[in-house]
């Protein structure tokens, strides 16, 4: 190989975004680390004065990390290919696997996947390696098929028809798919907005587990929601941590412990005072549905409902239900 192959295989790596090393290029070539060093500078010089304009409309500098490890960034310092860095694949596959909503082969593959897209496989492997040899899938269901026609049809407006069933009983449903949304192990297709009733009467929900639905197929275009029913997930997710659709409203409780515990959970909620018992009183935008009120029951004596009173009673009504079934009744 010579010296213009070399230059040029080198100029290749750097352009895909990737890092190349020093003493790796010295004995893939056999060549000696000077020369490895003129390659670069010859490059550098290359980048200054032919490529800028041509390939790229910022500047490109070759950035040195001082382990032997040159990699070509933007003037702004991004990548330039903008491709994911080795921890954001890892944060992503550390997340991915913690949801366990893909089979063992869709996981398998994607993370397949997103591994290849590392300068350094061995270790993204070796890191997430334990968590995949125990990884436990909710469903063995594929859903890759089915998030797929589901997309589909909220880009076009189709109305859909499938099975479902919950609590041992099946029907089938005909709607129009207004997002998909994925929250506590599930991804689920919504057809109304976050506002809706939810869970209350079988024929009528809104919100269903994609890896229930069975014999899902399109019937038919055309059929454009209505902006009422327009779902918003980011207001969903700011308003509950568990995915259940309710009316919004202010919520208002004592926290006996670590309010961070809170104020991550809710992103609109801010302590408004701390209280004489060393409790905080938090002020929550919230909804009212099933997923707020099993938060609330969840927290055992930890929290205090202040307001409103409807929520107020529920907790209370929860805690005597919860009684009974330990046989105990309050005097």
């Amino acid at each position: 190989m010579n010296a213009q192959q070399r230059l040029l295989l080198i100029f290749m790596r750097l352009m895909s975004g990737k890092k190349v090393n020093k003493y790796e290029l010295m004995e893939k070539f056999d060549k000696k680390e000077s020369t490895v060093q003129r390659d670069i500078a010859k490059i550098e010089s290359l980048l200054e004065d032919e490529v800028y304009g041509m390939v790229s409309k910022e500047k490109m500098r070759i950035e040195r990390d001082g382990k032997g490890n040159y990699q070509l960034l933007k003037e702004n310092g991004h990548l330039l290919n903008n491709e994911l860095t080795d921890m954001e694949v890892l944060m992503v596959l550390k997340i991915l696997v913690s949801t366990r909503i893909m089979t063992q082969t869709e996981m398998k593959n994607i993370t397949s996947k997103l591994i290849g897209l590392s300068d350094d496989q061995g270790r993204l492997k070796k890191a997430i390696a334990n968590e995949l040899l125990h990884y436990k899938e909710i469903s063995d269901e594929a859903l890759t098929d089915k998030v797929t026609l589901i997309s589909d049809a909220i880009v076009n407006n189709q109305l859909v028809e499938f099975e479902y069933t919950k609590n041992n009983e099946t029907k089938t449903f005909q709607r129009i798919p207004s997002s998909i949304y994925f929250s506590d192990l599930y991804f689920f297709m919504i057809s109304a907005s976050e506002t809706a009733q939810d869970d209350r009467e079988f024929e009528m929900l809104n919100k269903f587990r994609i890896n229930n639905m069975k014999n899902l197929r399109v019937l038919s275009s055309n059929h454009k929601t209505k902006y009422i029913d327009k779902f918003e997930a980011g207001i969903l997710r700011n308003q509950t941590n568990l995915p259940f659709l309710g009316n919004p409203i202010k919520m208002v409780i004592d926290f006996y412990y670590d309010p961070v515990y809170v104020l991550n959970r809710f992103p609109n909620a801010k302590i408004i005072k701390v209280n004489e018992d060393d409790s905080f009183r938090i002020e929550m935008n919230v909804n009212d549905g099933y997923g707020t009120k099993m938060w609330l029951s969840s927290q055992s004596h930890m929290v205090k409902v202040i307001s409103p009173k409807h929520m107020r009673d529920y907790l209370i009504q929860d805690m005597l239900e919860t009684l009974k079934l330990y046989e105990i009744e309050l005097l």
